[in-house]
């Protein structure tokens, strides 16, 4: 098992060695990340406990906590769709008036702060949140349009690594490839589309020109 370049910077940190080589000194930066929005510090358990419990390292404790953090994101953040608020916000939640907006709604304002609906979650629920939950729940509403977005992208490129490249692939005699990009191929050896995409100075033409190629051995 290993942590892909979507799922935390350890994988952008070994992905980035492997092809792009070590001719200087390696430094982690967050701008290396290409979904760096998806990378957030309040959802790092929510991409790696699942990881860490399927190789042994998350205890049943954690993994508990873990699977109530999640629930607990799913039914505030339901709760919070479903109750209309008043047009300040800053009074009592009111439920009434189809023409209010709903408290999840409200959270996409740059000045809403859920904290303001914390003791409201509290009263409805009967439950104290685990620590991160509310965070995360105001920061997807916030950025709910980039998300989705960023989420389209991860798509792709989870169905560019799906794209096998056979070993030993010839690389030379794929056509409208220049000597260079060929070179860089050889050396790298990529074992995926997605993996041959990120090799400094490898075009998206030619991966497309690669791409093209692959399908058509694949149906010959």
């Amino acid at each position: 098992m290993r942590i892909a370049r979507t799922e935390g910077y350890t994988g952008i940190l070994i992905d980035d060695l492997v092809n792009k080589g070590a001719d200087e000194p390696y430094r982690m930066f967050t701008s290396r990340a290409e979904f760096r929005l998806h990378l957030r510090i309040d959802n790092a358990d929510e991409r790696l406990t699942p990881l860490g419990r399927r190789v042994g390292l998350v205890t049943d404790e954690r993994w508990a906590v873990y699977l109530k953090k999640q629930d607990q994101k799913r039914r505030f953040s339901q709760l919070l769709e479903g109750t209309r608020v008043s047009p300040d916000v800053l009074g009592s939640f009111c439920t009434s008036g189809d023409d209010r907006p709903t408290l999840l709604q409200w959270l996409k304002r740059p000045e809403a702060r859920i904290e303001k609906a914390g003791d409201w979650l509290r009263s409805k629920t009967g439950e104290e949140p685990v620590h991160g939950v509310l965070t995360t729940i105001e920061t997807e509403a916030k950025y709910a349009g980039y998300i989705v977005q960023q989420e389209r992208q991860i798509d792709r490129l989870r169905d560019s690594e799906g794209r096998r490249i056979p070993m030993d692939f010839p690389f030379e005699t794929v056509p409208g490839l220049s000597t260079e990009v060929k070179l860089k191929l050889r050396r790298v050896q990529p074992e995926t589309l997605g993996q041959a995409g990120r090799i400094p100075g490898v075009t998206p033409a030619a991966i497309a020109v690669l791409d093209i190629y692959l399908s058509l051995g694949a149906r010959g």
